[in-house]
């Protein structure tokens, strides 16, 4: 094995791969979202549970319970207040709650409590009945590992506080472990609501950090999660098994449920954390720092935070507009405006740029649509970016029809721009979709020309319209012979094949002039106009090109 361990032995994250992990994490998100609620009833139960001081019990007992119930109720108003502070109905709650409390605590909650007495006995029936002490042994247990794993969270002690909290969530399953092995009430049996606001509250913490190791590599990871997961149902049923063939021919142990549990965290701990550190997975986890902001892109597409921008391309020829790009942006409520270079990766790696590719579509060609009466923009083209993920999706085409028959944009006024990339590995599939939208009347372009996996076949099997040449290139020039060298060949290259040649990222003067002496058709860049907002590039026009408005 290699002394990097890990490192040379995990897959590099694809798409198909973060897609079904993204999918999970939704999964997870949700049940993040909504940790207020089991916070919230994990205190209604304990405060349920909570025992009052004029019951008839022993002091040492009652003074145990005490101190487990405020530990859940604690823990979950903290819970509660963290996930919910905006949320004006948990807040109402919460002060509900608290009044609860404060009855609970007077001297005439005695009758109040007679209900929760029945609940707080009710696992107490039968004809093994536990003992108050044995029921103090296992909810104190379970609310010491409460406790300590949330001042564990606090303080940033990931995996130890999962560890505990997976403990926790295994202790109430004990009597039934016991049940499965032949032991009946092995050490007491918890009253429901000492389970149910101890489990609850535990599952809050948990959710909390769903996402982060070690426990995302058992709820994300694809192939490999699904063998640790599978490896844990199979080796906990033999622990299980063994079990139970241990009292057929031994002693009653009633020890033996504490056994098997611990045997059973012993695996998960082997399987999901020393298994992955050894580097023996075949694959990664996306980071949860991305995973997160998946989850916030995801989120700006339901609020529509996002928005277009649109930047001129001019005819190096006639000097007029020729079209426009459409460039998403992401106004963010916290951060401001965020460019696409932050957030077009994460949605392309998590399936996301399949719907933001959509609405983008669907945002830029009802903008052209809507300047069909303007002497400028409603003659010119729009560009619209397409990913390769959006061609896999296998509804591009009948999308874009159905787009553009909805807004009433020409086709001939769209172009779809495509990266050398969506083109690597194909098929076949991709050239026969663009030859679909080509006989529609749809325009091709190939964006980034000449930084990715360069291929004359698909230059020549795709009938496409314009060749785009990088911005890498551009911002070289001029005086750089090498780029100058590679420039010339892409621009007769395209001419040779028929394509008419545009050049992005030009900002200054000698850059344009190189570009118009070797021939390039269309100029796109900084020099000419930034990237303008709808209600804007009306005024660019009036302004930059007033003669064209005559």
């Amino acid at each position: 094995m290699s002394q990097n361990g890990i490192g040379e032995l995990v897959a590099p994250l694809n798409e198909n791969t973060t897609q079904r992990q993204f999918m999970r994490h939704r999964l997870v998100r949700k049940v993040q979202d909504n940790t207020h609620f089991l916070a919230m009833t994990s205190m209604v139960c304990g405060l349920l549970g909570f025992p009052h001081y004029l019951l008839d019990v022993d002091n040492n007992i009652w003074l145990a319970q005490l101190l487990t119930y405020l530990t859940f109720i604690l823990v979950s108003y903290n819970l509660l207040l963290e996930n919910g502070r905006n949320n004006l109905a948990m807040l109402t709650m919460s002060l509900v709650t608290i009044s609860l409390f404060v009855v609970q605590l007077s001297p005439y909650a005695a009758d109040f409590n007679d209900t929760a007495s029945i609940l707080r006995a009710s696992g107490q029936t039968g004809l093994h009945a536990p003992s108050n002490s044995w029921e103090f042994i296992a909810g104190g247990v379970l609310a010491c590992l409460i406790a300590v794993s949330y001042l564990f969270q606090r303080h940033h002690y990931v995996a130890a506080s999962q560890g505990m909290l997976c403990i926790a969530v295994m202790i109430p399953l004990i009597p039934l472990l016991g049940l499965l092995c032949g032991i009946a009430n092995p050490y007491g049996v918890m009253s429901p609501l000492t389970t149910l606001s101890g489990m609850l509250c535990a599952f809050g913490l948990l959710a909390k950090q769903a996402s982060h190791p070690p426990m995302s590599y058992l709820l994300l990871m694809d192939d490999t999660g699904k063998q640790i997961r599978s490896s844990i149902l199979l080796l906990s049923i033999c622990a299980i098994l063994l079990a139970r063939a241990g009292v057929m021919f031994g002693d009653n142990m009633r020890g033996l449920p504490l056994v098997v549990l611990v045997s059973l965290i012993a695996i998960i701990y082997t399987l999901s954390v020393t298994y992955y550190h050894q580097g023996q997975v075949s694959e990664k986890v996306l980071p949860a720092t991305d995973m997160d902001f998946a989850s916030q892109v995801e989120t700006a597409l339901d609020n529509q935070q996002f928005f277009m921008m649109y930047q001129p391309q001019v005819d190096f020829k006639t000097g007029k507009l020729k079209g426009v790009e459409a460039l998403v942006r992401w106004r963010h409520p916290e951060k401001g405006i965020i460019s696409p270079e932050k957030f077009i990766r994460v949605a392309e790696l998590t399936g996301l740029i399949v719907p933001l590719g959509k609405w983008i579509m669907q945002t830029a060609c009802a903008q052209a649509a809507q300047w069909k009466d303007h002497p400028v923009l409603g003659k010119i083209e729009v560009s619209v970016n397409v990913s390769a993920l959006q061609l896999k999706s296998g509804t591009l085409v009948e999308e874009i029809m159905q787009i553009l028959q909805d807004t009433g944009l020409a086709p001939e006024r769209l172009v779809i721009e495509l990266t050398e990339s969506s083109f690597v590995q194909d098929d076949g599939e991709n050239a026969r979709l663009m030859h679909q939208l080509k006989e529609a009347g749809i325009k091709l372009a190939i964006d980034d020309f000449g930084t990715g996996y360069s291929c004359l076949s698909y230059l020549r099997d795709i009938p496409g319209d314009y060749l785009k040449v990088d911005r890498s290139f551009v911002m070289e020039l001029p005086g750089h012979n090498k780029a100058e060298a590679v420039i010339q060949a892409i621009v007769s290259l395209g001419k040779s094949l028929d394509y008419r040649i545009i050049a992005e990222g030009v900002e200054t003067q000698a850059q344009a002039d190189f570009l118009k002496s070797i021939g390039c058709d269309i100029v796109q860049g900084f020099l000419y106009a930034k990237p303008l907002e709808a209600d804007a590039l009306p005024q660019w026009v009036s302004v930059a090109q007033p003669e064209t408005l005559t």
